[in-house]
């Protein structure tokens, strides 16, 4: 779907409540986008935003008054407000992003990087919990995840994950609180 400011395109992944859309009403959305050049963020006032490179040579985040963030390698999050005027600036050449936005004071989500070995390992306990495979397989709460594949947990599901095939398999884990 196209960006809100119209410069690119985005994969929606899950957006609650199912159906909602960027014009309103949404509590929290999934997404990644493919960001080819540098240029403006999309506007989201009132909503807070986790942003985390999953490729590509990095991208530094112009915040203006609120200062500047870096996003040198990929798989480290960094947390601003949708309503700051953020200007993105590519470091090395086009990259891949994951991005979570919730509404502020409505909920509050926690975008995390768990890797996995062969072991089995506790997830965190939250209402719900959203996993996307960076890198897989994984086997998450019985299920098979493969690369690039959302699962989506409530508090009655299994709360355990293991790289399915050895070791190396990389979560992304968004804990959803209200």
């Amino acid at each position: 779907m196209p960006w809100k400011n119209g410069q690119g395109a985005t994969t929606e992944l899950l957006i609650d409540p199912p159906g909602a859309t960027l014009a309103g009403g949404f509590l929290w959305r999934l997404s990644m986008a493919d960001v080819a050049e540098s240029g403006p963020f999309s506007a989201f006032p009132g909503l807070d935003r986790t942003l985390m490179l999953l490729s590509g040579g990095g991208m530094e985040l112009d915040h203006g008054d609120q200062g500047r963030q870096v996003l040198a390698r990929p798989l480290e999050p960094v947390s601003f407000s949708g309503d700051w005027t953020t200007q993105g600036r590519l470091l090395a050449g086009p990259c891949k992003d994951f991005n979570v936005l919730s509404a502020r004071g409505k909920i509050r989500h926690e975008l995390t990087v768990l890797e996995l070995g062969p072991a089995f390992v506790a997830l965190p306990d939250a209402p719900r919990l959203l996993v996307y495979c960076v890198r897989g397989p994984a086997r998450v709460a019985g299920v098979l995840l493969e690369e690039n594949h959302l699962l989506d947990l409530d508090e009655a599901t299994g709360t355990e994950a293991r790289a399915a095939a050895g070791a190396g398999a990389v979560l992304a884990l968004v804990e959803i609180v209200s």
